[in-house]
């Protein structure tokens, strides 16, 4: 993934830092393994000049002839853990070999007297490191020197080179872990401001419009909290712009309707004598009923779809003087289909934290629907009851009833199951889903007991104690 794909704050921010740590630490790692090796090659050659000097005090010229006694420590010097071998040879000015392993090889450069060298070889077939050093003979007055080779294999100066290496390594992954502890750390530190901001805005409640406090947010946040209140500002005028124009579309409509409902009226009592003509009007008032029912419904699918429209404001309402107006208002369609509207049940503590607009709505269209959707005489009957302190609200009849694999579509607008029942329009129960989501109730839809029909039950949220 490209580094400015990356759209997560913690990543961009732990790249950035990371980044350049670890360019610093694999640079450090190349300084400290050429360091290693120089600290390794320092420590082998301080000890083949002390081993070369202890042989070399050790060389004495007597009667012309050379004499070594190699003292034990000059090989001690040189044990290791790691068993290298060592290697001698003490040669004269000319080149001879006074004592030692001839395998090694003369030194073919030069070198003053009380200087040394030190280089690469190999002897015995195993690579050595050598130093050459020239040492004067004391019982010498000519000022002969010889010069002494001390070798020894690489095993212990590459473990050396290899354990300083790893302990800067260890180092270094120390430092690293700590810090990306430490980092982690510093971001939850340092995002905490955002996270809070952002669940400041989750915790605000559908629709809100009110401003942020700019004040309260990060720094580098006010130019976000800044845009988002002129945000809300042309959104409240925009919405403020739509409620009047559906208030005044509501208005006009209804007035039209209005009108032609009265007209309608007039020329059925001028049609009576008239069969044909009487069966127009009565047409054109069922027709003129169910656009008025729809502009109703739909009117209240825009005043639902405003902010906060099922807010209760603190408003309690006795859902059973709710329902009772309702009824009272439906039982006309009911006896005129033959259809018995009965009660059985009308608690009077059970009281809903909402609107009796929106309650009466609820109602309205669960029980309509009963009624109207009923193919033949039968029963609707409306219970409302308290369950461990939620009102609930109940419609049951022993009509036709809804499958159950299409439960969930009835609450889609405009969705019939039968499209050519003029009777519905396809609103009610998704009037009624959106209500019960504004206010926190939840409807679901069953069979009764006895398989017949349909049963409905809503169930509203208790009314919290300090409204009550």
């Amino acid at each position: 993934m490209k580094l400015f794909q990356l759209r997560s704050l913690k990543s961009r921010l732990a790249v950035w830092v990371l980044l350049p740590s670890l360019a610093v630490i694999a640079i450090d790692l190349l300084v400290a393994w050429r360091g290693s090796e120089q600290i390794a090659t320092l420590v082998q050659q301080q000890l083949l000049h002390g081993a070369a000097t202890m042989i070399s005090e050790q060389v004495v010229l007597i009667d012309g002839e050379y004499e070594v006694s190699v003292p034990p420590a000059a090989f001690d010097l040189l044990r290791n853990r790691f068993k290298d071998r060592v290697f001698y040879a003490v040669y004269d000015r000319s080149g001879e070999l006074i004592a030692g392993d001839d395998s090694i090889s003369p030194y073919q450069g030069s070198l003053a007297a009380e200087s040394e060298a030190f280089f690469l070889g190999q002897v015995r077939g195993e690579p050595v490191r050598l130093i050459a050093y020239a040492h004067l003979v004391p019982t010498s007055e000519s000022g002969d020197f010889v010069v002494t080779q001390v070798a020894q294999t690489l095993r212990g100066h590459e473990a050396l080179q290899e354990e300083l290496l790893q302990s800067t390594v260890r180092r270094h992954l120390l430092l690293t872990v700590i810090t990306a502890v430490f980092l982690v750390a510093a971001f939850r530190w340092m995002l905490k401001p955002i996270v809070e901001f952002g669940r400041a805005l989750a915790s605000r409640q559908p629709g809100s419009l009110i401003r942020i406090q700019e004040s309260q947010a990060p720094s580098e946040l006010r130019p976000f909290a800044e845009a988002l209140n002129d945000y809300v500002e042309r959104l409240d005028r925009t919405l403020t712009a739509y409620e009047k124009f559906v208030a005044n579309t509501a208005h006009h409509l209804r007035n039209s309707f209005a009108v032609i409902g009265a007209q309608v009226n007039f020329g059925k009592r001028r049609a009576r004598e008239d069969a044909e003509q009487l069966e127009v009007f009565r047409a054109l008032e069922k027709a003129t009923g169910k656009c008025t029912r729809i502009i109703n419904q739909l009117l209240m699918l825009a005043t639902l779809d405003q902010p906060s429209a099922a807010s209760s404001g603190g408003e309690l309402t006795v859902m059973g003087s709710v329902v009772t107006s309702v009824i009272e208002e439906l039982a006309p369609l009911a006896q005129q289909k033959g259809i018995e509207l009965g009660v059985d049940a009308l608690d009077e503590k059970a009281i809903v934290a909402a609107s009796p607009r929106f309650l009466r709505e609820v109602a309205t269209n669960l029980i309509g629907n009963a009624i109207v959707h009923m193919k033949r005489p039968g029963e609707v009957t409306v219970a409302v009851s308290c369950r461990n302190e939620a009102v609930c609200l109940s419609v049951v009849d022993n009509g036709v009833g809804i499958p159950e694999d299409q439960r969930e579509k009835v609450f889609e607008r405009f969705y019939r199951i039968d499209e050519a029942d003029s009777e519905g329009t396809g609103l009610g129960l998704a009037i009624v889903r959106e209500i019960c989501d504004a206010l926190g109730a939840t409807i679901s839809l069953s069979a009764p007991p006895d398989g017949i029909g349909l049963r409905v039950d809503v169930v509203f949220p208790r009314v919290p104690a300090s409204l009550l």
